[in-house]
């Protein structure tokens, strides 16, 4: 394709791909999203590697083959939608965004939307697929050129629609510039990610920023949230509300939890239906509300979207039950303050017994929620053991002492070992009682001292309660 109908040049050049980051090819029309050495390195890559043009800010053309840009981020955008054809355009596109929630919620809605005859693709934090394939996705939204090339790639195996997480990072870094999706929902706001964002304010600005003319046609927003609350008083787009306590479009009563999930009877705008989902929780009861409020807003009936609810067997790493030797165990990716709160609340609701709850936090991450977590699990759990989380390149110790400086009331363990923690918690389960273990969730490394190793928190217990 012509890097003139690319970008706003008169480049008649031929580009043979995107590039940006440490991905170059020859022919490449290379994108710097850096600043200071770091853009000064980027050019001199991509110079190095061969590409056929450089888009950079208007300060850094220093030859014919660079291309100006107010906004490098935009274009990098722009730019990867156009080389794939624009499929978004062609797709009926939902995106979830909110601190928590939003793997659970597309998975449901995927469900929910496939009962009512739609063809409908996935990408997320678990991966991206249509029907059996499975696409390459390394992040929970993948960087422009992988995004639109793998909608491309759905489009043209069958897809008519593509539920997709967005996360804070992605609309900060503008990767979803140039799509507007049919329906934008929000599930909640809590603290996360502040090591990039810095404030909580940054950090709201990024998910509300989805919610306008430009980004989506119409929202979806949780009204028990303060910040759902915000986006339905400034609302520039129409919207469809839901919540498990405030007045709402899509609502729920009568919650009945078990150990095999929950029923409970939700409101879908005035029609009503019983419906039942596989994991327990007030929390699961809001992501269904979620979903099926996106599914209703595209025509599906309610019929199909209790179905869709009802036939899902779980999501990998969320609220997963592994039973054997007469114990109980949650798999949970609860690596918040708020998501440990309420995944403890759902196990505290099926457990006659002790709660006996097994975490870390990341290192190199926001080190504010540490002793947050910390008192969390110590409020809610009978019994804690404190270990490793990916601890990247800080000490273990250390991320540990920072978490149990939070824990009062309840007995406790450090383990720095993840393994030896686990099998401890287990030793100490008997019958009646829960594990919890938190944080990791569906993911097969844990990266310490800068250096990945396999590992699975589910591998893990199925072999120690072989």
């Amino acid at each position: 394709m012509l890097i003139k109908q690319l970008t706003d040049c008169d480049l008649n050049t031929e580009a043979n791909g995107i590039g940006y980051g440490d991905k170059c090819r020859e022919g490449d029309l290379y994108f710097c999203l850096h600043s200071g050495d770091r853009l000064t390195a980027d050019i001199i890559f991509a110079e190095s590697r061969g590409a056929a043009a450089i888009v950079c800010p208007a300060s850094s053309v220093h030859s014919a083959r660079h291309i100006p840009s107010s906004d490098v981020r935009r274009s990098f955008a722009l730019a990867s939608a156009a080389f794939y054809g624009r499929p978004a355009d062609k797709l009926t596109l939902i995106g979830v965004t909110g601190t928590n929630g939003k793997t659970t919620v597309t998975h449901i809605v995927r469900s929910m939307l496939e009962e009512a005859g739609y063809a409908v693709g996935l990408i997320g934090t678990n991966g991206a697929y249509f029907g059996e394939r499975r696409y390459p996705c390394s992040l929970t939204t993948p960087d422009p050129p992988e995004l639109h090339s793998i909608l491309a790639s759905m489009l043209a195996d069958g897809a008519d629609t593509v539920v997709m997480e967005v996360s804070a990072h992605a609309l900060a870094l503008e990767k979803t510039e140039g799509i507007r999706f049919a329906v934008a929902a929000f599930t909640n706001l809590t603290r996360d990610h502040l090591d990039f964002f810095g404030g909580m304010d940054e950090y709201r600005s990024a998910k509300l920023s989805l919610f306008t003319p430009a980004h989506a046609h119409i929202g979806v927003v949780n009204v028990d949230d303060e910040t759902g609350m915000r986006i339905l008083r400034n609302a520039e787009i129409p919207l469809v509300t839901y919540g498990c306590d405030n007045p709402s479009d899509v609502f729920a009563i009568d919650y009945a939890p078990d150990e095999n999930g929950c029923t409970f009877v939700a409101n879908l705008m005035d029609d009503v239906s019983e419906m039942h989902y596989c994991a327990p929780g007030r929390y699961n009861m809001s992501n269904v509300l979620c979903a099926a409020a996106i599914a209703k807003v595209l025509g599906a009936e309610t019929d199909a979207i209790a179905r869709g609810a009802g036939r899902m067997s779980g999501v990998a790493g969320r609220f997963e039950i592994i039973r054997g030797r007469g114990k109980r165990v949650v798999i949970d990716y609860a690596h918040t303050p708020d998501g440990l709160d309420k995944a403890l609340r759902a196990v505290r609701e099926i457990t006659p017994g002790k709660v006996i709850t097994v975490f870390g936090c990341g290192g190199d991450r926001d080190r504010t929620k540490r002793a947050a977590m910390g008192e969390i699990a110590s409020e809610l759990s009978d019994f804690a053991v404190i270990t490793s989380d990916n601890p990247r390149s800080e000490p273990p110790g250390r991320i540990i002492s920072e978490i149990a400086a939070g824990v009062h009331g309840c007995d406790y363990v450090a383990k720095e070992d993840r393994r030896e923690g686990i099998e401890y918690a287990l030793g100490m389960c008997g019958e009646g009682d829960t594990v919890l273990i938190a944080g990791k969730g569906h993911e097969n490394t844990q990266e310490t001292a800068g250096v990945k190793s396999h590992f699975s928190d589910e591998e893990t217990v199925r072999e120690l309660l072989k």
